[in-house]
């Protein structure tokens, strides 16, 4: 009865050591870019924006001039179309209406000479009667090419911010312009 006693206690302790080390590993990831703004908008109403090829791309405030969804599966694959004519290829990995976050990365074959991965995130709250919209990109890559990325993103990260903006200054609910 001692052995079993004795097995069972050894084997919780090590348990616990294991789950302790995997916590320990986990580290806080440190954004290339954070921009967070509040819009006087009802959180469902930003949330279908983003949810919305063509109420996105009025978002951009000109900066988007065409998003094409490639494959509807998940990942999403889409095309965007920046109104300057560049493009960039990009899976959105994570869609969660519970949460209200969009997660998305550059395709592989879509990166930017010298980046090795870019990634965003979406995050949509409420706040009091209004939303915030918070985005966050991690990129990997070497300094120039990544110090590029970050002024392009941040340009369209400020884009969408202006945009949505002047969305909440119609008289006619986010959700159903067109």
């Amino acid at each position: 009865m001692k052995k079993i006693i004795l097995s069972l206690l050894l084997l919780t302790g090590l348990s616990a050591i294991k789950a302790n080390a995997q916590m320990g590993a986990a580290t806080k990831v440190k954004w290339d870019i954070e921009k967070d703004v509040v819009i006087n908008m009802e959180m469902d109403n930003v949330w279908e924006i983003f949810n919305n090829n063509e109420l996105q791309k009025k978002a951009s405030n000109g900066y988007v001039s065409a998003i094409e969804v490639i494959d509807a599966n998940m990942p999403v694959s889409r095309k965007i179309v920046f109104s300057n004519s560049g493009s960039r290829v990009e899976n959105i990995t994570q869609n969660e209406a519970h949460n209200k976050l969009i997660a998305i990365n550059f395709s592989d074959t879509n990166l930017p000479k010298g980046i090795k991965s870019a990634e965003y995130a979406i995050f949509i709250k409420a706040k009091d009667s209004k939303t915030a919209v918070i985005w966050r990109a991690k990129i990997n890559g070497n300094e120039e090419a990544k110090k590029a990325l970050i002024e392009q993103l941040t340009a369209e990260f400020d884009s969408y911010a202006v945009g949505l903006d002047k969305m909440t200054k119609k008289s006619v609910p986010a959700a159903r312009m067109n």
